[in-house]
């Protein structure tokens, strides 16, 4: 699948900042290149290169993306948050469209009793991301986050929405980044370098159309504005994390903190493996049967 540059550079992200240096390092080669294009491989279905990435519900109906394991309170949907997040699945990874879809789709399930949100993720994009979340906020089956890798800004925005977050490693799993970016790329001097000279006409009253694009250089007004631009989002990603996780210290600067920081910081609630996860989201789901 192809993508153009400025489709990736006209987004606001949510993303942990050595993911976004990579990403911006990777806009700038391609322009320096002369090509506007990023080839992304297509998605490909789990089953077909992964013979149990699926599984059969008592219907007979085949789930694919994600899979499930039986324990005590029934079957603990695993579901997992791989790599960058985009609403619609265009970096290479399912899109929080279908991680919602599979949330919604193993609560209308008798047989699913809780489920595992399997995370390593750098975060992504900001579109999805509180619908994802919010998906998993008022999940009426029980919702345990378990990050083993990272967790960071648009991954941590929705892992905050599980009942609990379970980190693999307390010195090699991270979770933070909160906070919003815009990425911009001034391609101008290589366009002139190039003997390019791009002109952009706007017509009557347009004054403001596509302002930030690469061929111009941001004014202080413009960054101001994109500043002003970002500022709700990130207030509505505090709250958000704030509401999921109401004992959270004062973790909003956009750093990173590993397992054990996390712990102190009340960004987490222990440590553990994927087995851990599965066996804490199963409590959750009896304890939740008896009460109702």
């Amino acid at each position: 699948m192809n993508t153009t540059i400025e489709s990736l550079i006209g987004r606001t992200w949510a993303l942990e900042p050595r993911f976004h240096n990579a990403l911006s390092m990777l806009l700038a080669r391609r322009i320096a290149q002369g090509d506007s294009t990023i080839v992304v491989p297509e998605r490909v279905e789990p089953s077909a290169i992964e013979p149990m990435a699926y599984w059969r519900d008592n219907q007979g109906v085949d789930h694919f993306g994600w899979n499930v394991t039986a324990q005590k309170s029934g079957k603990v949907a695993i579901i997992p948050v791989m790599g960058a997040m985009t609403r619609y699945g265009d970096l290479c990874s399912y899109g929080s469209e279908d991680m919602a879809s599979w949330i919604w789709e193993a609560n209308s399930l008798d047989e699913i009793s809780a489920i595992v949100l399997q995370i390593d993720s750098p975060g992504g994009e900001v579109n999805g991301t509180e619908l994802l979340g919010e998906v998993i906020r008022t999940s009426q089956k029980p919702v345990v986050a378990y990050v083993q890798g990272m967790a960071a800004s648009a991954a941590y925005w929705i892992a905050s929405q599980a009942r609990e977050i379970i980190m693999e490693s307390e010195t090699s799993s991270e979770v933070g980044s909160i906070g919003v970016l815009a990425v911009h790329v001034d391609a101008s001097e290589y366009y002139a370098k190039e003997g390019l000279k791009v002109t952009i006409i706007r017509s009557e009253g347009s004054d403001d159309k596509a302002l930030f694009n690469d061929v111009e250089p941001l004014s202080e007004q413009l960054i101001a504005q994109v500043k002003a631009d970002l500022a709700p989002i990130k207030n509505q990603f505090i709250k958000t994390v704030k509401a999921g996780r109401p004992n959270i210290g004062e973790v909003f600067t956009g750093k990173m903190y590993n397992g054990k920081e996390a712990l102190k910081l009340g960004m987490a609630d222990r440590i553990g493996y994927l087995g851990d996860a599965i066996q804490r989201a199963d409590l959750l789901a009896r304890k939740q049967a008896t009460t109702n």
